[in-house]
């Protein structure tokens, strides 16, 4: 991964020619921007443990730079009058930097406030990590804490409407460093420090304006639309192989939005709780290379197994399969790091995990030619061109097709590519990086996965309605990671000798 290009980029002269001053969503930003809805919040969230506390100046300063780095960082969405046009990034001129840079104090549970534990931050960052975002501001966050025990910790929310997993690593590739050296002038300061910009005034133009302008749009969208339409409908006159593939792209959407599997869950709510651990990492790479699949194989039969458990110890022995999303990430590989930019470009496949199947090794072949054949559906490749064509329908009908289709989706599960050389922030060396992931209407729980300087952090969301257990739950996918390294033959060190 290029970690690197940030310093590059925040080292350059401030020229606010570079930067896109509006553009409309793409098709995939517009879905998760018109389904953000209270039964359905697309918030995505990483949690950084530093080692001690970060300098604050520097931890601002920081911030700034990956604000000049990813613009998008200052841009709000602005709709279009009338909805004639696709909502927009603009740039936002009331940006302050303090009102999305946090630092809140935390008490541990028996009123220690120098000794905060990682469960006393989770039970905290709940509540914050479910509130919705103000919708006439940029769609981010980031939130000090003290904990755990002696270090410090930083919450970084960001609405998924303004990245995918993969771009939201080029948000934290942006904000942090290979090592914790700081340049500065012969007084001792940062000569890439900026002075604080003070927030500009609201700016409302008038009606008239915005509708002027939207009508233009329209029309460029129109037009867009119909280049679009017209060379889709060249390459079917053309290629009668393409009826089949389409007619197949099809099916497989209209199948998956309509899927339903038997699941005993009825009651879901709002309240969103946060729980995870961490696993070494060299065990599930030699655990992978002896069974003979990939990662995403291997991480996805432990949660089938836990998500199984789960199910079994409620008395719900009778259900078999799980209807599982699992986004899929389309940048090329060299896109990573601050390379691979903002906005979503990834899809997800819909994997139905043998969660009934108690064999380990059975159950990872299985999921592995699952998988394998979900990704080589052609609906993968066109999916983002679905998006594209629902981007052009009115807004109410793309949120009702986003909330149906999603109550499909009975668990969700995605790995993030991180990395694992050790990074820091603001003087601060990063020892820990736990991801969360939105929950669908009908789904008690998401897992995300995350690589970091040698560990897997695990990180679950869960719906505290249907899923109250959630820590119950969080201990049998641990040990069903630990089963399947067992049943590979792989040794793994006892739960409890993780480095914290």
């Amino acid at each position: 991964m290029n970690w690197g290009r940030r310093d590059r980029l925040a080292n350059q002269p401030d020229d606010d020619t570079t930067r896109p001053h509006s553009e409309p969503l793409s098709g995939e930003d517009l879905g998760f921007w018109w389904g953000d809805q209270p039964r359905q919040r697309t918030t995505m969230a990483m949690l950084l443990l530093l080692e001690h506390r970060p300098h604050t100046a520097r931890l601002r300063a920081a911030m700034q730079r990956a604000v000049d780095a990813v613009p998008r960082l200052q841009q709000r969405v602005v709709d279009a009058p009338l909805d004639l046009a696709r909502p927009r990034w603009e740039d936002d001129p009331t940006f302050d930097l303090d009102f999305h840079v946090r630092r809140y104090a935390l008490s541990h549970a028996d009123g220690d406030t120098q000794h905060a534990t990682l469960e006393d931050l989770f039970a905290a960052l709940g509540p914050i990590y479910e509130r919705p975002f103000d919708r006439t501001r940029p769609l981010w966050e980031l939130i000090e804490l003290d904990g755990p025990g002696e270090g410090s910790a930083l919450f970084f929310r960001l609405h998924h409407g303004v990245a995918d997993g993969v771009g939201g690593n080029a948000i934290i590739a942006a904000m942090t460093d290979a090592s914790d050296f700081v340049s500065t002038d012969e007084t001792g300061a940062d000569p890439h420090q900026r002075e604080r910009a003070e927030p500009g005034a609201w700016d409302e133009r008038s009606f008239g304006d915005r509708l002027v302008e939207a009508i233009g749009h329209r029309v460029e969208e129109g037009w867009e639309r119909a280049s679009s339409i017209a060379s889709g409908v060249f390459t079917l006159a053309s290629s009668p192989s393409a009826w089949r593939e389409a007619g197949r792209v099809v099916s497989d959407v209209v199948e998956s939005m309509s899927e339903r599997v038997d699941s005993p869950l009825e009651s879901f709510g709002r309240s969103r709780h946060l729980t995870g651990f961490q696993l070494p990492f060299e065990p599930l790479r030699e655990a992978k290379a002896k069974l003979g699949g990939q990662m995403v194989d291997l991480m996805l039969t432990a949660v089938a197994e836990a998500f199984g458990a789960w199910h079994r110890v409620h008395g719900f022995q009778e259900v078999s399969e799980a209807m599982t999303l699992v986004p899929i990430n389309l940048r090329p590989r060299g896109e990573q790091g601050l390379d691979a930019g903002v906005g979503n470009r990834a899809t997800g496949v819909m994997v139905k995990l043998p969660i009934g199947e108690c064999d380990p090794i059975a159950r990872f072949r299985e999921i592995h030619e699952r998988v394998v054949e979900r990704k080589g559906h052609p609906s993968v490749e066109h999916l983002p061109k679905f998006a594209e064509a629902l981007a052009a329908l009115p807004r109410g009908l793309v949120r009702t097709v986003s909330l149906k289709g999603s109550e499909a989706v009975q668990l969700i599960v995605t790995n993030v590519p991180g990395i694992m050389q050790p990074r820091y922030l603001a003087g601060a060396r990063i020892v820990g990086g736990y991801p969360f992931a939105p929950l669908a209407p009908r789904c008690p729980v998401s897992v995300a996965l995350y690589g970091y300087d040698g560990w897997l952090y695990v990180g679950i969301d869960a719906d505290g309605t249907a899923m109250p257990d959630y820590a119950a739950f969080a201990t049998m996918l641990e040990t069903s990671f630990r089963e399947l390294l067992a049943a590979a033959g792989v040794m793994i060190e006892p739960a409890g000798n993780e480095a914290e």
